[in-house]
């Protein structure tokens, strides 16, 4: 039985179920490579989607903040450079998965 919480449980059974089975199990082998590429792909690019996120998030934190009444200029001033950076780095994300689209259009033509 499967360990796993979906606790599946499956018999092969005949010559022909055990034959299939082997065929399936020798032509993943073949294309595990394929599969890590693609997953490590994914996870790259779902990496980059979160930074994303995650800074445009605290942008609209800082925005959110802007303009209290009590902000000195100095702290405006920072306010406004972390924001510049933080698009800037958004900006560096943008062309990394630009980046990674084409890499993975490059790996799909291989």
């Amino acid at each position: 039985m499967c360990d796993y919480p979906c606790g599946m449980q499956i018999f092969i059974r005949r010559k022909d179920g055990i034959k299939n089975l082997g065929e399936l199990i020798e032509n993943l082998k073949l294309h595990e490579h394929h599969f890590h590429e693609h997953s490590y792909m994914l996870c790259k690019i779902q990496a980059v989607l979160n930074e994303m996120r995650g800074i445009k998030k605290e942008i609209r934190t800082l925005e959110d903040e802007g303009g209290a009444l009590f902000e000195s200029k100095s702290d405006s001033k920072d306010r406004k450079r972390t924001v510049k950076l933080l698009n800037e780095r958004t900006d560096a994300l943008l062309s990394e998965l630009a980046r990674l689209s084409r890499s993975k259009a490059q790996m799909k033509r291989q």
